[in-house]
C-alpha cells in the first residue's frame, strides 16, 4: 500500500508550524539570498552582474590573507582549549568526595550566563594597560615588572582574547560534559576496578569513548561560536593589533558601505561555517548507518 505524503496529523500541524516557518523565511532565507545576490554584483557599475569579480579582489587583498589566519589561530585556540577547560572542571566537580557540587557548577557557570557586551567590557576594564587589575596584581606580587600591555600589543592582545573566550565557553562544556557523566554506567568502572585499571585508562578507555557523541556537538559549538564570535573581539581591541576575524572584517567593510566586498566575505564566512556543519552532519549519519 503506497504511504500518503502527509499523515492525519501532520496536515493538522501544518498551520501552528506556518507561521514559524514564514517568520524564518523572512528573518534567514530572504537576507541569506540576498546577500548571495550582492556578492556577484558591481554596486559601482550600478548594480550589474560582476561574476566572481568581489571574490577575486577579496582573495587578492593581503588583509584578506591575514584576517583568515587570524581567525583560524583564534579558531583552533579557543576551541581546544575551551573544551579541555571544561573537560576538566567537569572531571573534578564529578570526582567521589567533593562536597557541594551544585554551587561549584553555579559558580563556574556564571561566566557563561553573563550577557556577552557585560563580559567583554569587564575584562577590558581589568586587561587596561594602566590602572587595570590584572596589573596591579602581577606588579604588586613581583610577577610583572613592569604592566603588561594586554590589548596594546601584538604580542599579547590575541593571547588576551582568547584566555576570555575560554573562560566564557568553558562552562558549556562543563555542563555538557557534566549531564554525560552522570549517565555513564557505573559497573563498567567497578569492572576497570576489579582488573586494577587505574584512573589514566578509565578515562581513556571508557569516559572518553561513551562521551563521544556530547564531545563531537560541544567541538561543533564551540567551532560556531568562534568563527561568529565578533561582540567579544570588537568590544577589547576593536580587531586592532592584528586581532581582526573574518567577522570584523565583514563589519569594517559594511560599516564604509562596501557592500559587495562585505557580502563576499560574509559568504566565506558562512562557508567556512557549513564546512564544520557539513561534517557534522555526516558524522551523525555515519554512525547511524553504523
Amino acid at each position: 500500500m503506497k504511504r500518503q505524503i502527509l499523515t492525519r496529523d501532520e496536515k493538522r500541524a501544518i498551520p501552528f508550524i506556518l507561521p514559524g516557518v514564514i517568520v524564518t523565511a523572512l528573518l534567514i532565507v530572504y537576507p541569506l539570498i540576498y546577500i548571495f545576490s550582492m556578492s556577484f554584483t558591481d554596486q559601482s557599475a550600478g548594480g550589474s552582474f560582476s561574476g566572481l569579480y568581489n571574490y577575486m579582489r577579496l582573495f587578492r587583498n593581503p588583509q584578506f590573507t591575514k584576517t583568515v589566519s587570524n581567525t583560524v589561530k583564534w579558531t583552533l585556540s579557543t576551541v581546544v582549549f575551551s573544551f579541555l577547560a571544561g573537560c576538566v572542571y567537569a572531571m573534578l566537580i564529578h570526582r567521589k568526595g567533593i562536597k557541594g557540587k551544585g554551587f561549584w557548577r553555579s559558580t563556574i557557570f556564571i561566566a557563561w550566563i553573563i550577557p556577552g557586551v557585560v563580559k567583554a567590557t569587564a575584562w577590558k576594564w581589568l586587561l587596561t594597560t594602566d590602572g587595570g587589575m590584572a596589573n596591579h596584581i602581577l606588579v604588586s606580587l613581583g610577577i610583572a615588572k613592569e604592566p603588561i600591555p594586554w590589548l596594546t600589543s601584538p604580542r599579547f592582545a590575541m593571547l588576551s582574547l582568547i584566555i576570555v573566550q575560554v573562560w566564557a565557553c568553558a562552562p558549556y562544556v562543563m555542563l555538557m560534559m557534566t549531564a554525560g557523566l552522570q549517565q555513564l554506567p557505573a559497573d563498567l568502572y567497578e569492572s576497570a576496578d576489579l582488573d586494577g585499571a587505574g584512573w589514566f585508562k578509565k578515562t581513556w578507555y571508557i569516559t572518553l569513548p561513551l562521551l563521544k557523541d556530547i564531545s563531537f556537538i560541544c567541538i561543533l559549538m564551540l567551532l560556531v561560536w568562534a568563527i561568529n564570535e565578533f561582540s567579544l573581539i570588537w568590544i577589547m581591541t576593536s580587531g586592532g593589533q592584528n586581532t581582526t576575524t573574518l567577522s570584523l572584517l565583514v563589519y569594517n567593510q559594511f560599516k564604509v558601505l562596501n557592500l559587495n566586498a562585505a557580502s563576499a566575505s560574509a559568504v566565506m564566512q558562512l562557508l567556512v561555517t557549513m564546512f564544520f556543519a557539513v561534517l557534522y552532519v555526516k558524522f551523525v549519519v555515519k554512525e547511524e548507518d553504523a
